[in-house]
């Protein structure tokens, strides 16, 4: 299995977009990160994970099916965070910057790159075979029974001297 180069992933996304990034998990870990403020190993602020958590009751609210991403305007950038099942795109863009245009581009990547992990983890199973297990459970029960009455006379001559 090979994993997920989420370094390259940013440098691409720094070159191609113009964009500073950060990949987390949907723990809110940052896997990789362009963002002082996001760097990797961080954990996603915990206000801004709920909220994240939050979107599906969010999107009841407002009565659309789904949510996929929000943006928040600081003084000097945007900052957009895009999710999907298993990770958390934080994009920091100029305030110069057409959401709209912007946003759909950053949404397909990520559910390409989503859909990249998904194949990843699936790949990671491997069938378990019971009957092999059982067979070696019955090898070892048989192997007590057998040790334990192996001795069985002598126990029973030590039981009588004493």
């Amino acid at each position: 299995m090979e994993e997920i180069d989420y370094d390259a992933i940013i440098e691409q996304l720094k070159n191609e977009l113009n964009a500073r990034a950060a990949i987390a998990n949907k723990y809110g870990i940052i896997l990789s990160s362009e963002i002082d403020i996001f760097s990797k190993g961080k954990i996603i602020p915990q206000k801004i994970l709920e909220l994240i958590n939050a979107r599906q009751e969010i999107a009841r609210e407002l009565e659309i099916s789904e949510l996929n991403s929000f943006a928040l305007e600081a003084q000097q950038n945007h900052y957009l965070f895009t999710f999907s099942e298993e990770l958390i795109l934080i994009s920091k863009l100029d305030l110069n910057v057409n959401l709209a245009k912007f946003m759909p581009s950053i949404r397909a990547f990520l559910k390409n790159l989503d859909q990249q992990t998904k194949i990843l983890e699936i790949q990671d199973f491997s069938q378990f075979d019971f009957n092999k297990e059982i067979s070696k459970i019955e090898k070892t029960v048989k192997k007590e029974n057998l040790d334990k009455d192996k001795y069985k006379i002598i126990k029973d001559l030590i039981k009588f001297i004493s």
